[in-house]
């Protein structure tokens, strides 16, 4: 018999309040799951993702629910591949908002360092670099299958730190020099 492959967590909340179910729900979009129906998502097996599931059920019993984890050893060929597309499209399409946030950033960052900015509006961009940064790796804990568009985002995000990085007036001086 095969160990699990996928993880099922199953729920039901008391209707009287929805502020437990945002709590869930916000806790297993930060897993990367896929959603099954209401009240039920699947994430692929692995120790570290059925513990935080294990956390969350018992969250959710605290709460007046019912949870439970269930372990998966086999899906049709055709659900698999369905919950690995969706799963694969959510961080594409998150990878993609990172790519150009990153972008017009490393844009907003050399327009300011071709005219002389403010140490203020400096902190800001770095201010921003850094939680454009803490996205991505968020987003680098929920792609389970190693989207390929993660590696377009992360090299959009080095090239705004670079340019954050770099000497101010770095661009004007090289073009002095050529004259």
């Amino acid at each position: 018999m095969n160990g699990p492959k996928w993880l099922v967590l199953t729920w039901r909340l008391p209707a009287a309040s929805s502020t437990p179910r945002v709590a869930t729900w916000r806790s297993l979009r930060r897993l990367g799951a896929v959603i099954l129906t209401p009240g039920a998502v699947i994430l692929p097996f692995s120790e570290q993702l059925l513990e935080q599931l294990e956390w969350i059920a018992e969250d959710i019993v605290q709460r007046d629910g019912d949870a439970y984890v269930l372990p998966v050893t086999e899906l049709s060929e055709a659900e698999e591949e369905e919950v690995r597309r969706r799963m694969t499209e959510e961080r594409r399409e998150e990878y993609s908002e990172l790519t150009e946030a990153a972008q017009q950033l490393a844009h907003r960052i050399a327009r300011g360092k071709a005219r002389t900015e403010e140490p203020l509006e400096n902190l800001q961009l770095g201010r921003e670099l850094a939680a454009l940064q803490r996205r991505f790796e968020s987003a680098v804990g929920r792609d389970h299958f190693s989207s390929s568009a993660r590696s377009h985002a992360e090299r959009a995000i080095e090239r705004a730190l670079s340019a954050h990085s770099s000497p101010r007036g770095t661009r004007i001086q090289r073009r002095r020099r050529r004259a």
